[in-house]
């Protein structure tokens, strides 16, 4: 990854997004299995930069919060701008933090999950080339709502930036929009900041008007086309925000069927995170979410109806069917499900058949073991070649003590069905464990372990009942 010194990025998350109705900040809202500002960010982290400062403003808190629980790779401020008067007055909040710097200031709106890293790379190198004071990222759309419109002059240069709310019927007809992503030249637009009036409608200060500030001052300014609109789409309601999740998936759908060599079979069904890669002559069956960090080998089938939420590690070869997993890892030739439920800590072994409705949680299951029905098994070690039989528990929990306890099955052992095992138990090396059996105490290796009440006939019974 290209070092990109003297660089630096502001990301503007201090609006509230009345419109998305919501106790949370809309940089906050989920996009596929990652927050909108988490999205960005990730952009942010393929540049390679110095540093990138974060505003935030309503909510701060809350937003203060999720930054400290999922710090980028790129170091990082934070600032408040409170009150909130404008992306102009939000800029000039992280001024102080800029006495020193000299160069690129990458500045972005924080409600743009879709941005992509190669496109602010674009934007970033462009600026450098072109030797510019202000760059904007631009776009055309065929309806641009309520975007600021680019002006440009009879020689194609732009030349300021109209916003949606103070244009003309005239100027509402322009296609070309801009999403709020610019470069700027630093210190050198620090002085053009500080002239920003807000003698507009909304009564703010607009970083769209350093552009006109540039050409008055006969500084050069540049104009980038991101040639994908969806890219720059921002969120400002709950339907675009659904409507960025759809395009999001879409785009990963593409990706996949596209480059992976992936069979999807109903896309309309399948949603597929960024972070997800899924290997070649795999098939993806209708209803599907799959989000997070995800691995999946080749040749495997996931679905239908299946959730899967990273970090999950799948090897080639394996199934998993209308089942939950969730932080696992699960190896080659396995077959999970239909209605298995892979709990948060889990090392499945490759040839592991887990079957239906079995729950496990914190578990290792070792190589060709067999979890085929109606079992539960939790913070529990299971060798190879073991088989539990349907209905199987471990036992885990004390309510006494509050504390999960171990059990550990050796390998080749096996119980039948019904068994509960009481932990902390052990079983050794091909250990048996007969159907029915409430274990309490270890059971040895090669040992038969019975905990049942004797059957008692009763002969004649069903004569005397009549």
């Amino acid at each position: 990854m290209t070092k990109r010194s003297n660089t630096q990025a502001v990301l503007l998350a201090a609006g509230q997004g009345k419109r998305m109705k919501s106790s949370k900040p809309k940089v906050l809202h989920d996009v596929l299995g990652k927050t909108v500002l988490g999205r960005v960010l990730d952009a942010v982290d393929e540049l390679n930069i110095d540093h990138v400062h974060v505003v935030v403003g309503h909510e701060a808190e809350q937003v203060r919060a999720f930054l400290q629980a999922n710090p980028p790779k790129t170091p990082l401020s934070v600032h408040l701008q409170e009150p909130q008067h404008g992306t102009g007055h939000a800029l000039q909040q992280v001024v102080p933090s800029l006495e020193n710097f000299k160069g690129t200031l990458l500045v972005s709106v924080a409600d743009t999950p879709l941005l992509q890293g190669r496109t602010l790379a674009a934007l970033v190198d462009g600026h450098v080339e072109q030797k510019a004071v202000v760059t904007l990222l631009t776009t055309e759309v065929e309806d641009a709502k309520s975007y600021g419109r680019i002006l440009r002059d009879k020689n194609g240069s732009v030349i300021a930036i109209i916003e949606d709310k103070d244009a003309s019927e005239e100027q509402k007809k322009i296609r070309e929009i801009n999403p709020a992503i610019y470069c700027f030249e630093w210190p050198i637009c620090k002085s053009g900041l500080f002239t920003l009036k807000n003698d507009n409608r909304q009564k703010e200060y607009y970083l769209t008007d350093m552009v006109a500030w540039a050409h008055k001052e006969n500084h050069k300014t540049a104009g980038i086309k991101s040639t994908d609109w969806r890219e720059v789409a921002g969120i400002n309601s709950r339907l675009e925000l659904a409507e960025a999740t759809r395009l999001l998936r879409d785009m990963c759908i593409h990706e996949l069927a596209l480059d992976s060599g992936v069979t999807i079979v109903d896309p309309l069904t399948t949603w597929v995170a960024p972070e997800v890669s899924i290997g070649q002559d795999s098939m993806v069956l209708p209803g599907c979410h799959l989000t997070g960090k995800i691995e999946i080998g080749s040749n495997c089938v996931i679905g239908p109806n299946t959730v899967i939420k990273g970090p999950v590690v799948i090897g080639a070869n394996s199934s998993v069917v209308q089942s939950n997993v969730s932080n696992s890892v699960i190896g080659s030739d396995c077959k999970v499900g239909p209605f298995s439920h892979l709990r948060d800590g889990n090392e499945i072994a490759d040839q592991v058949r887990i079957g239906n409705f079995v729950e496990i949680k914190k578990s290792s299951i070792g190589k060709k073991t067999n979890v085929s029905h109606l079992s539960y098994v939790g913070d529990a070690s299971v060798g190879s070649n073991a088989n539990l039989g349907a209905g199987t528990i471990t036992a885990n929990y004390n309510h006494a003590t509050k504390q999960k306890n171990r059990t550990t099955i050796g390998d080749g052992a096996s119980t039948g069905s019904n068994s509960v095992l009481v932990a902390p138990i052990t079983l050794g090396d091909k250990a048996t464990v007969a159907a029915g059996t409430v274990a309490t105490r270890d059971v040895p290796a090669g040992a038969l372990a019975v905990g049942r009440a004797r059957q008692e006939n009763k002969e004649g019974w069903s004569d005397r009942k009549k």
